[in-house]
């Protein structure tokens, strides 16, 4: 099975393309793109160059996994409108992976881990992942919106935690709870390819049509807005 993944949530997004092997998964290439750069201007040719490097042609995917969010609203749209356009003219299949379990698939603990991503105006954008979440029966977590005091009081000791705002949360843990090696911070397309996979083989695809970002939250332009309309 032939698998693209996107990953555009942040910043730093990522290409990746991965081939199955009966029951096993294998990472073929994988990309960033220039975070210097609007994703918007570098993302197509990323694709183009990741499909000549796995000499693939767009006809021969079968699955397409984008992340869908939280993250930016602007990477989130440009990310799944291409994953959208690009499985319903090819006819490949398409499913949506959630940031904060990205992040979380690429930490390797049997103790309870957090994913994070700044949310703005003081607050993060939160998923607990319990021990064996991984279990292809097991269920993923439902992201939270918290304030930064109100996570921090829900830590326990052991607790595990990684995400972006943790460059200037880390001086702020309670004793006993570590933050992974900030290489593991950022969500990656491969492993948007490995959990997007795993949700194909459980039956979760999305119509390509009915697919949306998941921002969690108002952009501040339409709350904004919604205040002048009550006004």
């Amino acid at each position: 099975m032939h698998i693209l993944a996107l990953e555009t949530s942040l910043r730093i997004a990522s290409v990746a393309t991965l081939c199955t092997k009966g029951s096993e998964i294998e990472l073929l290439h994988s990309q960033e793109l220039s975070p210097s750069e609007r994703t918007a201007q570098t993302l197509f040719p990323a694709l183009q160059k990741i499909l000549q490097q796995s000499d693939w042609k767009p006809a021969d995917l079968d699955l397409v996994c984008v992340a869908t969010g939280p993250g930016s609203f602007t990477g989130l749209r440009i990310g799944t409108t291409t994953a959208k356009t690009l499985a319903y003219a090819i006819g490949a299949k398409l499913v949506g992976v959630s940031t904060l379990a990205t992040i979380a698939a690429s930490v390797e603990t049997e103790t309870r881990l957090w994913t994070l991503l700044d949310a703005q105006r003081q607050e993060l954008f939160a998923a607990c992942f319990e021990q064996g979440w991984k279990t292809p029966t097991a269920s993923q977590p439902e992201t939270q919106i918290l304030s930064i005091d109100d996570w921090l009081e829900r830590l326990d000791e052991g607790d595990l935690v990684a995400g972006p705002p943790l460059a200037k949360l880390s001086n702020r843990l309670p004793t006993g709870v570590e933050a992974i090696d900030p290489e593991a911070w950022v969500p990656r397309a491969e492993m948007v390819g490995r959990l997007g996979f795993a949700a194909y083989q459980q039956g979760q695809t999305a119509d390509p049509i009915q697919l949306v970002p998941n921002y969690y939250r108002k952009s501040a332009a339409e709350e904004k807005a919604e205040k002048t309309t009550t006004l």
